[in-house]
């Protein structure tokens, strides 16, 4: 028996809009990874009446650890919507449900990228590096996800927080640190090879799967490749900041 994706997508939409946890057993236990990005379709659908349409992806379960976790072997993506990007740095913390902070980087496209893709392609096809905490939450209760069940939660994706932007060529990627500050206490250390083993590889492994379900990199898109470190549990009234080695460093405030 199939799953009813829109519906799944309708009951994700509303713990999104009040930010009530879903049970998660009132989710289909059989629910697979590409019923799940159809749910994601489903529930982004919903929520672009209000947030606005898709300005790029976010790639997630980029670390070995939680693949593991999951059971999966390769990484997932959701889609960050316009009104979700956060350029002055602060975030609302009443509407979102349990939510936790991650220090990623994330690259904005200057050109189109399409299969098959290498780690220099993904360089030459990059305008600008940027560094960003995403912030991510889930709609269903305890973080109790599963692979498909987080793919269709948009892959927990809630806020993305953007710093300062630099030219991709000018940093080595995969050496650079980051540490995590909330409220002036060092909470995680990490460095960009935690993400696949190199960050340039989430974005290429993205170009390679959208086609699967009709989409491609384009010019313009923003791109973040997945947390460096685990990711933080986060409370209204804390600062946070990621402070990485040479990309600079990104502040933001939980209300």
């Amino acid at each position: 028996m199939s799953v009813d994706t829109d519906a799944l997508g309708e009951q994700l939409y509303r713990a999104y809009t009040e930010a009530e946890p879903l049970d998660p057993a009132s989710l289909p236990a059989d629910l697979t990874v590409e019923e799940g990005y159809t749910a994601q379709d489903a529930f982004l659908e919903r929520r672009a009446q209000t947030e606005g349409e898709p300005v790029g992806y976010k790639v997630g379960f980029t670390s070995e650890a939680v693949r593991s976790d999951l059971g999966v072997d390769v990484p997932a993506y959701g889609r960050v919507l316009a009104e979700t990007v956060r350029e002055n740095r602060r975030f609302e913390t009443a509407t979102l449900i349990e939510p936790r902070i991650e220090p990623e980087i994330a690259f904005l496209l200057g050109e189109d990228l399409s299969p098959p893709v290498r780690r220099h392609e993904v360089v030459a096809a990059t305008e600008l590096v940027v560094p960003v905490i995403e912030v991510v939450d889930s709609r269903i209760r305890d973080w109790d996800v599963t692979a498909a069940t987080a793919i269709a939660d948009n892959a927990l994706a809630a806020r993305l927080l953007v710093g300062d932007q630099t030219t991709a060529g000018d940093v080595d990627l995969a050496r650079e640190g980051v540490e995590v500050l909330i409220d002036g206490e060092r909470r995680a250390t990490g460095t960009g090879a935690a993400v696949l083993g190199h960050p340039t590889d989430a974005v290429a492994w993205l170009a390679e799967r959208l086609p699967d379900h009709g989409d491609a990199l384009q010019a313009g898109d923003i791109v973040s490749t997945g947390s460096i470190t685990e990711p933080i549990p986060v409370a209204a009234g804390e600062t946070v900041v990621a402070r990485f080695s040479s990309l600079g460093s990104v502040v933001a405030h939980a209300e």
